[in-house]
Order: C-alpha cells, then sequence, then structure tokens
C-alpha cells in the first residue's frame, strides 16, 4: 500500500504540520534506529514465502523473501525486502535528499513483511515487532513448543532428505517437513520445536507456505539486532499480544477507522461523479498467520 496516496485532514493541526506528517509517513520505515545487539548469527536460513490475502484466492497473490538468522542464544526471522528497502531510505537520508527523493529511489523495490520475530530461546521468550503507518508497536510472548505429531512420511525438499511433522500451533494446523541432518530446532516463523531444521511449512488451508531455497554458515558473524525505537529515538509502544492484535485487525479491515482512532487522522471521503460521497470501509485485503 502507498501511503502518500492518502488523502488526508487532521484534527486541530495546521497545514505544516500536515507537511511533517507526510514527512514522517514515508520516512518512518526506514529511517536509522538506535540498536541493542542481543546475539551473533551463524548460520542463515532463506524461506520464499508465499500466502494469499484474501481465502477465495486459488493461487498464492504475493510473495516474500524472508531470513532467519540463527545464533547460539537468539534468533530473528525477517523479510529481506523491507531490510532493502530500509536501507535505501538510510542511505537516502544520509546523502540529504528529501522524503519524495527517497520514495522515487524505492519505487520498483517489492514491500515486504512488517513484522519482525525475536527468539530469546535462552529466557523462552518471543517479541513481535511491527509497524502500521507510523505506529510502532511491539508485545512480548512465552515461547511455547508445538505438540508435534511426527509422521512416518519422507521426501526430499530443497536437496534435503524430510520428514513430516503436524501440530495445530497458534489456531491452525500446520504440516511442515525437518530435515534431521541439519539439527537445529528452529523454523519459520514461529514454528519450532522439531529434531531439525524446518525445511516447509503449509498451514491445512495452503493460506501460506514456507519454504527453505538457501542456508549458509557465516563466516563474519552478523549481529541479531533488536530494533524497538524510532527514528526520532523513541521507544515502540509496549502492548499485550491481544491489544497488538487489535491494532493489527484494525488496521487492515478499516484502515480509515484505524487511522482515526490511533493516529488522529481523518481520511477525505472520496466522491462519485454525481458529488454524493462514497462510505463504507477501506479495507487491506490480509489474512492473518494467526486467526483474530
Amino acid at each position: 500500500m502507498n501511503y502518500l496516496s492518502y488523502m488526508i485532514t487532521l484534527k486541530k493541526i495546521t497545514a505544516d504540520k500536515l507537511k511533517v506528517l507526510l514527512l514522517v509517513l514515508v520516512s518512518a520505515p526506514m529511517l536509522a534506529h538506535s540498536q541493542e545487539i542481543l546475539d551473533h548469527a551463524y548460520i542463515r536460513a532463506n524461506y520464499e514465502f508465499s500466502y494469499k490475502t484474501d481465502p477465495k484466492q486459488i493461487e498464492y497473490s504475493k510473495t516474500d523473501l524472508m531470513y532467519l538468522d540463527i545464533g547460539k542464544k537468539a534468533s530473528k526471522f525477517y523479510s529481506r525486502n523491507e531490510q532493502i528497502r530500509d536501507s535505501i531510505g538510510e542511505e537516502g537520508l544520509q546523502k540529504g535528499l528529501s522524503a519524495f527523493e527517497i520514495n522515487e529511489l524505492r519505487r520498483g523495490y517489492p514491500r515486504g513483511t512488517r513484522s519482525v520475530y525475536y527468539n530469546l530461546q535462552n529466557e523462552k521468550k518471543r517479541t513481535e515487532t511491527s509497524n502500521f503507518v507510523f505506529l510502532f508497536t511491539y508485545y512480548d510472548e512465552t515461547i511455547k513448543i508445538p505438540q508435534w505429531k511426527i509422521e512416518n512420511d519422507t521426501k526430499i525438499i530443497s536437496s534435503y532428505n524430510c520428514q513430516k511433522a503436524t501440530a495445530h500451533y497458534l489456531g491452525r494446523d500446520w504440516t511442515v517437513y525437518f530435515a534431521l541432518e541439519i539439527p537445529i530446532n528452529q523454523g519459520p516463523w514461529k514454528l519450532w520445536g522439531l529434531p531439525g531444521l524446518i525445511i516447509q511449512a503449509s498451514d491445512e488451508n495452503n493460506f501460506f507456505n514456507y519454504t527453505l531455497i538457501g542456508l549458509k554458515s557465516l563466516e563474519d558473524k552478523i549481529p541479531i539486532v533488536f530494533v524497538h525505537t524510532t527514528h526520532d529515538g523513541k521507544n515502540y509502544t509496549k502492548n499485550d499480544k491481544t491489544s497488538f492484535r487489535k491494532i493489527e485487525k484494525l488496521y487492515h479491515e478499516d484502515n480509515n477507522e484505524f487511522m482515526d482512532v490511533y493516529l488522529g487522522v481523518k481520511t477525505i471521503s472520496t466522491s462519485r461523479a454525481d458529488g454524493s460521497k462514497i462510505e463504507g470501509k477501506s479495507s487491506i485485503p490480509h489474512i492473518p498467520l494467526e486467526p483474530w
């Protein structure tokens, strides 16, 4: 979604403040953040994430490239596409480019998954961060191992000998294939807890599919950085999981209402040719990984 496509008015603000808001809308997701190093990754797994945005879709409508950076104490699962867009933005800012010039540089680079997942296995904790326009928020949850049922079914995926496992986890029935030859008990998204790396995962409705497309050891260990502050040094807002999901749901189901409730922004009503206003919700097609 292109945020600059919004024609907006704000409650009780001046035109100058509107210009500032437009600048933030473009820049906020990509500006430099303070860093907290949780660990250093020694292995990186690359997954192709294919997903639908509407249950009626026959084929997957979108794809993303996801990185799983694995350290001894922590791991991070995030979108490579979003990382590229962030890097372009940060480089542009360092060169003194305007927000609109940066937006032009990023044109043609696909948007990725907003959420970033940090797993701190020693603390048995997971943190999910995300941003909705320029509302930055996160929550913590306790890591729980899915109750996997290992099946007597094997196949080769991405050149690895894989074994099947199934579990009902976080509201969906998942089927995964894991590789015993890679003795790492992790996988894409929040899926983990098997005696080998998860190579492929899909839900029973085929809304989502993760497939490993690359795995490499990192000679120069990469810091696993926890980003939880905005470009201007403000901390992300911490919520509980229920509140986080409420924000996420409203953002997608009624974006106009989201803008009003959480950002104090009123969208200008669009009109038909006869001048009458078009009422109704402004939704963003989306299927949540965890059902609302």
